[in-house]
């Protein structure tokens, strides 16, 4: 993707979206601290162009309540700002998007929430309308004019689906679609995470033949006879994903040997 060719194909809707952005109380929630960033600066741009000139201090973003990384921060600005709109990936740090989506629509039922997939996926999309979403997109086209139409939609009180969400749902493969119950994605997300049966039942609180018996039905709806088999088929299918590898600090030996291979290659 160039979002600089998408960007001169769509800038006739800038100046409306600008308008719109400049004075929206939103919460914009991503698992990537680089969009994190971005949003703010271009929030700024928003302000700036809309008001005709750059205001000063915490006004330079408008309305804007924060761009944040996690759930928990996301929460707590929600809890005490009272945002007209609550914009979230369904990728944070902490935890799946959608458990943001879930416990925001819990606590505030009237708050309209917008979530990008970042991957085109029915049974995600399923979850997320479940959850309590009243928007959803993909991140794909997210800069090809849906934005501005799906916070206009959302605003409204209007549901939005993308429309390459509602395509799917129309020639969707039951074999693609796996109808799966809470519990029994609950169990499928530590299946990923490589807990074993034991596991499992501590972390979630559950009889261990309870465990056996709903991987089993998680085998049966995949159509699979592996573990791993179905952890690599949930994380296609955008049901769960594989934790992020844990990173290791360097020991002080390794440091020295690299500043001082360092120290002899640059030049003196």
């Amino acid at each position: 993707m160039n979002a600089l060719e998408i960007f001169y194909r769509v800038r006739h809707q800038w100046p409306e979206y600008a308008a719109l952005m400049a004075n929206l109380r939103f919460v914009f929630a991503t698992g990537s601290r680089m969009e994190a960033l971005a949003t703010v600066h271009a929030q700024c741009a928003y302000v700036t162009r809309h008001r005709g000139c750059r205001p000063a201090g915490r006004e330079e973003t408008g309305a804007m309540i924060g761009a944040v990384t996690t759930a928990a921060e996301a929460l707590e600005l929600c809890e005490h700002h009272s945002p007209q709109v609550l914009i979230t990936t369904d990728r944070l740090e902490d935890v799946d998007g959608l458990e943001l989506v879930r416990e925001a629509h819990r606590r505030w039922p009237c708050l309209p929430i917008l979530l990008v997939l970042k991957e085109l996926s029915l049974p995600r999309m399923r979850l997320a309308l479940e959850a309590g979403s009243q928007g959803i997109m993909t991140d794909a086209l997210i800069l090809d004019g849906y934005l501005y139409a799906a916070l206009q939609a959302v605003l409204r009180g209007e549901r939005f689906l993308d429309p390459a969400l509602g395509t799917l749902i129309e020639t969707g493969v039951a074999g693609d679609d796996p109808r799966l119950n809470v519990k029994q994605l609950q169990i499928l997300k530590r299946l990923v995470m490589g807990d074993n049966d034991r596991d499992i039942a501590i972390n979630l609180c559950m009889p261990i033949d309870t465990v056996k018996y709903n991987v089993k039905q998680i085998y049966r709806a995949f159509g699979v006879s592996t573990r791993s088999s179905a952890a690599l088929l949930a994380v296609r299918l955008g049901l769960a994903s594989f934790p992020p590898l844990p990173l290791q600090p360097l020991s002080p030996t390794v440091v020295q040997n690299l500043l001082r291979e360092f120290k002899a290659e640059s030049p003196s």
